[in-house]
C-alpha cells in the first residue's frame, strides 16, 4: 500500500499542475469593447434622435468614442475616421469628432435621414452600432418686409405731391418725380394713394388711375404697372400678427380682387392685399386718414412685402 502512494503522488502532481495553469488562462482580462455616444444640436438647440429637422438647417454631431482597448476609429455610414481624426493619441481611451451636416433641398419633406456610428479598438472589436435619424422638415417660412408710417399725400394739380409708393425700395414718388427724370422710375411704382367724390379715400395701381378723375398723375409714364390689389377681412390685429411670406400668402389668397386696380372707401384699420407685377405679394393696412384734396391731406399705410426682410422701415 505504501508503494502504491508513492506511486501516485507524481501523477497527482501533474494533474494540480494541469489545473493550476487551466485556471490561469481563465483569469486573463480582455478590455471591454468600445462604445460610441452621440449628442446632437440645430442652431445651438439640442435635439433627439427622430427629431424634426428643416430643410436648410445646419446639424451638428458631437461623436465620442469609448474605448478601454483603445482608439483606432469610427466608421460613419460607410466613410471612416482615424485615430487622429478623432483627436486620440497612440493608446488613449477616449476620442471625439464633431461632423456637420446641411439639410439638403434635395431631401423630400417626411424622408427620415439616418447616420450610423460604429467604433473600432486597438484590438480590433467594434462596439455597437448607434444609429442617428432625423425627419425632413419644410424650410421656415421667410420674414417679410416691413415698411411702417408711410405717408402718401393727397394727389395735387401741380404734381408734386408724393403720392406713389415703390414696394421694392420703399420710395415715395410724386408723379412729377417720375417724369422730370432720366431714372426708369415709373416700371417701380407699385400703387398709389387718391382722394375721391364719392370714393373718398382710394388706393389703385398705376394702370387703375387711368380710370379715374387723376388720370392725369401718370400720364406721360413709360410703364403703369397693373398691380393687383384685394380687399380682405382680415383686422388690424390679425395684420400685426403677420409675420411671414406664407402668412402673407394665405391673406392674399383669401381676400377678393378687384379688376380695376382700384379700391375706394378705406377706413382706419383696413386691410389690403397685392400682387405687383413681379409677383411680389404683400398686405397694406391703413393706420390713418387725413381726409381732402388739399395738399396737407393724406393716407398713412404700415406694408408688408414678400422681399427680404430688412427690419422695420
Amino acid at each position: 500500500m505504501k508503494n502504491l502512494k508513492l506511486k501516485l503522488l507524481p501523477i497527482l502532481s501533474l494533474f494540480v499542475i494541469a489545473a493550476m495553469t487551466s485556471c490561469g488562462g481563465d483569469d486573463e482580462i480582455t478590455a471591454a469593447a468600445p462604445s460610441v455616444t452621440v449628442n446632437a444640436s440645430v442652431d445651438g438647440t439640442a435635439i433627439a434622435s427622430g427629431d424634426e429637422i428643416s430643410i436648410g438647417s445646419d446639424l451638428v454631431l458631437n461623436v465620442t468614442v469609448n474605448a478601454p482597448g483603445g482608439v483606432n476609429g469610427l466608421d460613419v455610414n460607410g466613410t471612416s475616421y482615424s485615430r487622429a481624426q478623432l483627436n486620440a493619441d497612440a493608446g488613449a481611451t477616449t476620442g471625439s469628432i464633431t461632423l456637420n451636416s446641411t439639410v439638403s433641398v434635395d431631401l423630400q419633406v417626411g424622408a427620415t435621414v439616418a447616420f450610423e456610428f460604429e467604433a473600432v479598438d486597438d484590438l480590433n472589436q467594434t462596439s455597437e452600432v448607434v444609429t442617428f435619424t432625423y425627419v425632413v422638415a419644410a424650410a421656415p417660412s421667410p420674414d417679410a418686409r416691413s415698411y411702417s408710417a408711410v405717408l402718401l399725400a393727397a394727389p395735387t394739380g401741380d404734381l408734386m405731391n408724393q403720392n406713389f409708393f415703390s414696394v421694392s425700395s420703399g420710395t415715395k414718388y410724386s408723379s412729377n418725380d417720375v417724369t422730370t427724370t432720366s431714372e426708369s422710375v415709373s416700371p417701380t411704382i407699385d400703387f398709389g394713394y387718391y382722394y375721391g367724390q364719392t370714393g373718398e379715400a382710394s388706393i389703385a395701381s398705376p394702370a387703375g388711375f387711368e380710370s379715374t378723375v387723376f388720370a392725369a398723375q401718370v400720364e406721360g409714364w413709360t410703364t403703369k404697372n397693373a398691380t393687383v390689389l384685394k380687399t380682405t377681412t382680415m383686422t388690424a390685429t390679425e395684420f400685426n400678427e403677420t409675420a411671414s411670406w406664407a402668412d402673407i400668402d394665405a391673406a392674399f389668397d383669401a381676400g377678393t380682387a378687384d379688376d380695376n386696380g382700384i379700391i375706394t372707401n378705406l377706413t382706419v384699420g383696413t386691410v389690403l392685399a397685392f400682387e405687383t407685377v413681379g409677383g411680389v405679394k404683400g398686405l397694406i393696412h391703413v393706420s390713418a386718414i387725413e381726409p381732402g384734396f388739399e395738399s396737407n391731406d393724406s393716407i398713412t399705410l404700415d406694408v408688408l412685402a414678400q422681399l427680404e426682410a430688412t427690419g422695420t422701415n
